[in-house]
């Protein structure tokens, strides 16, 4: 049995407080889908657990003139049921539609999906295709923005220090014409981990030109990333199936002997094709 101090605070100010004084031996919890298992099996020993889920404004989704801003303690289901959120972040709602099993989606939130910092997260690769980008508090420094792209150091670790808060999640809303695809593949078990997921965010003009492409993988890095040769190949083509190929060729040889096992490389280079014409809506 653990022995540690539990803090239920109701305002964010309560909740710097007590990181300023407990943020090295303090774990935040909101959902506790990631941090309950962790606690009952001792992988992690905290002095202290903060539970923010009693904190108003860390919750909902709300617009905010040109940007959207989404509390940390947002349930997937809450997403998922957004229609802020169906109107503008589409690709957000399909990932946080994947997420485990109806238990976990009511439970988990988005802020413990990204600060638990999982190479398998379903909701991380979307965030980083969509540029969001975290709001940081701590007593000492106020507020800081980091973009989520930088936000995981490692598989498990991110770049929060143990006396910020995560506050908020931001997203500049995109211009029309932005499409959107997800895709994650994952055993026939719900509940189960992806095997490998991909979010892509691109525009297609008038003339059928592709421009701001953005595409991230799940469960095939260490570490979600944009993959930047693929999109290099697209920006600025009209795209054919020639062009989808050789983007793919590009995907797959980017990630060869970087995480995945290569006998998934195939598999990988079905998936990416398959997604990205469904953000070309090409049949």
């Amino acid at each position: 049995m653990q022995d540690f101090q539990f803090h239920a605070p109701a305002t964010i100010e309560e909740a710097l407080d007590i990181l300023a004084v407990k943020g090295d031996g303090c774990k935040v919890i909101a959902g506790g889908t990631d941090v309950i298992p962790a606690l009952r099996n001792e992988d992690i020993l905290p002095d202290s657990v903060l539970n923010i889920l009693e904190i108003e404004p860390l919750h909902g989704i709300k617009e905010e003139g040109d940007f959207l801003r989404v509390g940390p303690a947002t349930t997937f289901t809450e997403i998922a049921r957004s229609q802020v959120a169906q109107t503008w972040l589409p690709l957000l709602v399909e990932a946080a539609s994947s997420v485990g099993g109806p238990t976990i989606r009511n439970r988990g939130t988005i802020g413990g999906n990204i600060c638990n910092g999982s190479p398998a997260a379903d909701v991380l690769p979307a965030l980083v295709a969509l540029d969001a980008e975290l709001e940081l508090q701590s007593k000492d420094a106020g507020t800081r923005i980091l973009p989520v792209a930088e936000a995981i150091q490692a598989p498990y670790k991110t770049r929060l220090k143990p006396n910020e808060l995560l506050t908020a999640i931001l997203f500049k809303k995109l211009p029309p014409g932005t499409r959107y695809a997800y895709e994650k593949l994952a055993s026939r078990n719900a509940m189960a981990r992806a095997y490998m997921n991909i979010s892509i965010v691109l525009n297609l003009d008038e003339a059928g030109t592709l421009s701001d492409v953005r595409i991230v993988p799940g469960a095939m890095e260490a570490v979600s990333r944009r993959i930047g040769p693929a999109e290099t190949i697209l920006t600025g083509k009209r795209p054919d199936d020639s062009l989808v190929g050789e983007a793919a060729d590009a995907f797959v040889d980017y990630l060869e002997g970087v995480w995945i096992p290569d006998y998934k490389l195939p598999v990988a280079r079905s998936v990416f094709m398959r997604v990205l014409r469904k953000a070309l809506k090409v049949v």
